[in-house]
């Protein structure tokens, strides 16, 4: 992120403090939050120091030993670890470059999510812990829930079945497309519960309009919803037109839940198994309530080492709450934007349409109409170049890239200095 940037979004996060001092206002506050964790910081570590060696080589590139970092907030002393340096981690070597402590077969099941990263899921029943955040909406033994997250090879619909098996939920496996036949079911089996996209909520609800169903006769009364921002005019829609109260969930693929709504929808509530710190974007240290950073976790899962990764989301803890919350989502640390729940990066589509011969220059723009993300790439033929033949693989490659279905457009004449990428929404 270029230095502007930076301070922008760290415009909250002035007040610098040593960690190591724990009469500061400040520290005493993370010496209260994170204490609880300090045991099983040290456990981790220590473990993850033994036993994987992409952890192992880590710590040692830092100069830093398991008897350097004994509590939660001593984690600082770590460099966070990003998603692009994961990829290159993953593939550097077996058992995902070192990163997991026993072998590949071992898991239930490996995803690939947008990167490509691998997240490995143990033989453990709601391995994704999302079971907190079903229960804080009320589901449980007595709900049916169409699952509409994707199945194919991302995890999202996975971890959200997991979870509801574990609060003893029915699942419908809908994953994403086939509105006929998700109407149906949800009128057939009376459907209490949606799980998905807010977007894909709104586009569900307006074809089952469309094809002259009766929603009166619905019975889905909670959606939780995930993977993209969901505004209060979203919300309110769901909930004046069509009676669904909204449960807005954070989490991500390659760590599964990391905070949820309860019935008071004030913020999200931190999970109590894993470790979720909001940090300073120039310094890596844990802030206070109310100064906006880089949301960063460590998993206390002994078969994989997740030790402080940056998720690039930007958020802050709440002041005045009896339990830990983050306000909610803040927009991103680094250039990649979600799409319709899928992290896009600019070098991706950079990449894929330059794997295409023929484009002079190109432009692409995500924006949002009617509570759906859209990405349109604009693209400049070359000279005798063959504009529908160039459009064609221009979308092929965007897809294998980036897992979206996109739209290409032709255009007669783009300037030269029009950014090559460009986020137009408005969460308002």
């Amino acid at each position: 992120m270029a230095d502007g940037r930076r301070q922008k979004a760290n415009r909250k996060s002035q007040i610098a403090y040593p960690t190591s001092n724990l009469q500061h206002p400040i520290s005493m506050f993370l010496e209260s939050f994170y204490s609880a964790f300090d045991a099983r910081v040290q456990e981790i570590v220590a473990f993850g120091y033994a036993h994987s060696p992409a952890f192992h080589a880590r710590m040692e590139t830092a100069h830093l030993t398991p008897a350097d970092i004994q509590t939660a907030v001593a984690l600082a002393k770590l460099p966070i670890l990003r998603k692009e340096e994961l990829i290159t981690q993953q593939t550097s070597a077996p058992n995902l470059g070192g990163m997991t402590t026993q072998p590949l077969s071992s898991f239930k099941r490996i995803f690939q999510s947008p990167g490509p990263i691998h997240d490995p899921e143990a033989n453990e029943l709601d391995q994704w812990r999302w079971a907190p955040a079903l229960r804080a909406a009320g589901i449980g033994a007595s709900d049916l829930a169409i699952n509409c997250f994707g199945y194919h090879l991302t995890p999202a619909g996975v971890m959200f079945e997991e979870g509801a098996r574990a609060v003893g939920c029915c699942v419908i496996p809908a994953g994403i497309g086939n509105h006929a036949q998700q109407i149906q079911a949800i009128e057939t089996l009376g459907v209490t519960t949606f799980v998905g996209l807010p977007s894909y909520l709104k586009g569900l609800l307006e074809k089952a309009r469309e094809q002259g169903h009766d929603y009166s006769k619905w019975h889905i009364r909670k959606a939780i919803v995930a993977a993209e921002p969901c505004p209060p005019s979203l919300r309110k829609l769901f909930q004046d037109e069509y009676g669904i109260e909204v449960f807005n969930v954070y989490g991500t693929a390659e760590c599964g839940n990391l905070g949820w709504e309860d019935s008071a929808h004030n913020g999200w509530i931190l999970p109590s198994d894993a470790l979720v710190q909001v940090c300073d974007l120039n310094t890596g240290e844990p802030l206070a309530p109310e100064q906006t950073g880089e949301v960063v976790v460590t998993l206390f899962r002994q078969d994989y080492i997740l030790i402080r990764l940056g998720m690039g989301d930007l958020s802050a803890l709440m002041s005045n709450t009896a339990e830990p919350r983050l306000v909610g989502w803040l927009g991103r640390s680094g250039d990649s934007v979600k799409v319709r729940g899928i992290f896009v990066h600019p070098r991706h589509v950079d990449e894929a349409v330059k794997s295409v011969a023929g484009i002079a220059r190109y432009q692409a723009v995500v924006s949002r109409t009617d509570h759906r993300d859209e990405l349109t790439v604009s693209i400049l033929p070359e000279a005798n170049s063959d504009a529908d033949a160039l459009r064609a693989q221009t979308i092929e490659q965007l897809h294998e890239a980036i897992k979206l279905k996109c739209h290409v457009e032709i255009v007669s004449e783009l300037a030269a200095e029009a950014k090559a990428f460009v986020d137009e929404r408005d969460w308002k």
